[in-house]
């Protein structure tokens, strides 16, 4: 029979949808999110998942455990999750800091939650009371210290006081084959009783970056520790020959050019077939394990500021100057690019205004971002065509100028699909909700890509487990 997993704070199913493929069976769920939830339940409610979904019977302050286990089929053999992490992140700290004297929510168990910081000890009572044989729960870097506080080494004392044997792992994206540059923390448990040699086992990494692009600094300013988890002075095991990273053009090369709106044409929502040839990256999203194969695509909206290049009168700043920055521009660069086309704008008039009067300024601010030049350097960002992604965020359901298309010809930020082909989504996957919910639900995932890798080895140790405890005949 196939490991039965629950996957808590499931968003648009990342995790589960790797453990699918790994094998696994998803039996329950619990999103708070209406979208995302429903997202879930299109993937995985025919195979009778019970999903608990919206702000009332997905919301964990309204869901006693006992409710939650009861309502399955069957006991979980793995528990996974993803409880949400905008409290441990290093954006906007200050602003977290002072719900610290908010009224308190209440999680079951009694234990208070004074700015969403901790919902993982619902992860940890679901645990304790279902006893699954393992656990996988995931945050962000951020949370090794987070207001004075390791909670990373929190969860895992009181986990390992459950009885289980924990570690935590910082793993990248881009090492297990996803085209993006994502440091993300991974607690893996599994139960004591298995054995004093039922240590988690990190995913050996797959994928090296021999395209150029480095691994970086961890996304809350820290630079890259040496214990990667508990144990000081390891590194992760790696597989007999890594493969080259894969790269924004490896997710991106074969899906549709999109040029409409630099003729006044909205982007449509209507299925467009690929154009190919597909990498073999992109042939692995489209021939997803338990997932049916589709030979067009969907999502592909994109901001669109209703205006072209040709009328810079009607709004048409930036286009034009996605059009003219290089792969891996910055604001900086584009905001040079902005006051350029001005001049020339300028160059071009039989009588110029006045510097600072009305008409100079209505001019200017046809060419130029009102944004301040100092604070928002990655406000805007090109992507490059022969390197991962930087990592894609939940912001993107407010602004996608972060994710520039590297091709210049297309002039615009990022689509739905592109933002899910970043992020290893299936091309199956049909995202529900608003053109906002879908970009949140796709920032906020676990990759599938590195949720498989990590179900793979972990289910893998299992089953080794279980043969040694077996009695020999």
């Amino acid at each position: 029979m196939k490991p039965t997993v629950l996957d808590l704070f499931s968003g648009a199913g990342g995790m589960a949808l790797g453990f699918r493929a790994a094998g696994a069976q998803c039996i329950g769920a619990v999103e708070w999110n209406e979208p995302a939830a429903k997202t879930f339940e299109s993937l995985f409610g025919d195979e009778g998942a019970r999903v608990f979904g919206g702000s009332e019977r997905g919301d964990v302050n309204q869901l006693p455990v006992d409710d939650l286990l009861g309502a399955l089929s069957t006991s979980p053999d793995i528990v996974v999750g993803g409880p949400p992490c905008q409290g441990f992140s290093r954006i906007g700290r200050a602003k977290q800091a002072s719900l610290l004297g908010a009224e308190a929510r209440i999680v079951q168990g009694g234990v208070t939650d004074p700015g969403r910081n901790q919902l993982y000890q619902y992860f940890l009572a679901v645990v304790r009371r279902a006893r699954p044989k393992a656990f996988v729960m995931e945050n962000v870097p951020g949370m090794r210290e987070h207001l004075g506080t390791d909670f990373a080494k929190r969860i895992s004392r009181e986990a390992s006081y459950s009885g289980y044997h924990v570690r935590y792992f910082l793993l990248n994206a881009a090492e297990y084959g996803v085209p993006q540059l994502r440091w993300r923390l991974f607690f893996v448990g599994i139960r004591n009783d298995f054995g004093v040699h039922a240590i988690p086992r990190p995913p050996p990494r797959t994928h090296s970056l021999v395209r150029g692009a480095s691994l970086g600094s961890v996304p809350d300013g820290s630079s890259l520790p040496e214990d990667r988890w508990m144990i000081a002075g390891a590194d992760l095991p790696q597989a007999t020959q890594l493969q080259p990273a894969a790269c924004v053009r490896d997710a991106l090369g074969d899906l549709p050019r999109l040029r409409g709106h630099l003729q006044g044409v909205e982007p449509g929502e209507q299925r467009r077939a690929s154009r190919g040839p597909l990498s073999d990256y992109a042939n692995g999203l489209r021939h997803w394990p338990g997932l049916p194969t589709v030979e067009d695509t969907s999502g592909h909206w994109y901001r669109y500021t209703g205006c072209t290049h040709r009328d810079a009168t009607k709004g048409g700043r930036d286009f034009p100057i996605f059009r003219d920055m290089a792969q891996g521009d910055r604001y900086p660069e584009a905001l040079g690019i902005a006051h350029r086309r001005f001049r020339e704008a300028l160059g071009g008039l039989a009588s110029r205004p006045l510097p600072g009067s009305d008409e100079w300024e209505d001019l200017k601010s046809r060419f130029v971002p009102p944004y301040r030049n100092d604070a928002f350097h990655d406000k805007w960002r090109k992507l490059v065509a022969d390197e991962p992604s930087w990592t894609v965020t939940a912001h993107l359901s407010k602004d996608t100028y972060s994710h520039i298309h590297y091709d210049s010809r297309q002039a615009r930020t990022v689509t739905i699909r592109e933002a899910a082909r970043l992020q290893s989504f299936p091309d199956a996957v049909d995202f529900h909700g608003n053109f906002g919910s879908q970009f949140r639900q796709i920032g906020n995932a676990v990759p599938p890509l590195l949720a498989r890798a990590i179900a793979t080895e972990l289910l893998a140790q299992l089953q080794e487990l279980e043969r040694s405890r077996r009695p020999v005949d």
